[in-house]
């Protein structure tokens, strides 16, 4: 088979338009745009940090009335410490919400100022919390019972956070004392909480 000398003119025209379509065709549908991906937060400290926060998952325990407390600091002093406190007299009822929060240098460094989860031999109990950011554990101390004269028998507990996110480095710890104490998931749901929220005001 032979192909003649010369193709027509509109042959010579068509052919590269053509081709082209082609090619076009075997490519399939353009890609789409990659979806640009959101940067990722910073914090900062807050002031009177503890004043913000809500009171009532501790007033819905056994109602009360509420106080803070805020640690003195200088303007360059990169943590900050506060307190919320919660007490009802009748029945005799005592939370104390303490919060610690340090702006790292870096993710890094936040990060390594988690500290490791306890030794074996201590009291209590504890886990992983990676919900919550890098490191993130909580640590159940068992309840505490003990007749009080004046008030009749009481049962606390403590539970304390440790959790990096980004360049913030958080530790809350609560102590509650009541007419009974609090289970384990009760326990932990109010800790996480205030984690979250804690970090959530800290949102630059």
């Amino acid at each position: 088979m032979t192909f003649p000398s010369r193709l027509p003119r509109r042959a010579v025209v068509l052919l590269p338009a053509l081709f082209g379509t082609l090619l076009a065709g075997c490519a399939g549908p353009p890609s789409e745009l990659a979806t640009p991906q959101p940067s990722p937060p910073t914090y900062q400290l807050v002031d009177e940090l503890c004043a913000k926060l809500d009171p009532q998952p501790l007033l819905d325990l056994y109602g009360g009335t509420t106080a803070t407390r805020d640690w003195p600091s200088r303007a360059d002093d990169p943590a900050r410490k506060c307190a919320l406190g919660v007490m009802q007299r009748d029945p005799t009822a005592l939370h104390d919400l303490t919060v610690f929060m340090v702006l790292a240098d870096s993710p890094q460094d936040a990060r390594e100022a988690v500290p490791e989860q306890p030794v074996r031999d201590i009291l209590g109990t504890w886990h992983e919390l990676p919900q919550l950011g890098d490191g993130a554990w909580i640590w159940l101390m068992p309840v505490e019972k003990e007749e009080i004269p004046e008030y009749g028998p009481m049962a606390g507990r403590r539970a304390k956070v440790h959790v990096a996110r980004g360049d913030a480095y958080v530790m809350v710890e609560l102590f509650t004392a009541g007419p009974e104490a609090l289970g384990d998931a009760e326990m932990e749901a109010l800790m996480v909480a205030y984690v979250e929220e804690t970090l959530t005001l800290m949102t630059a």
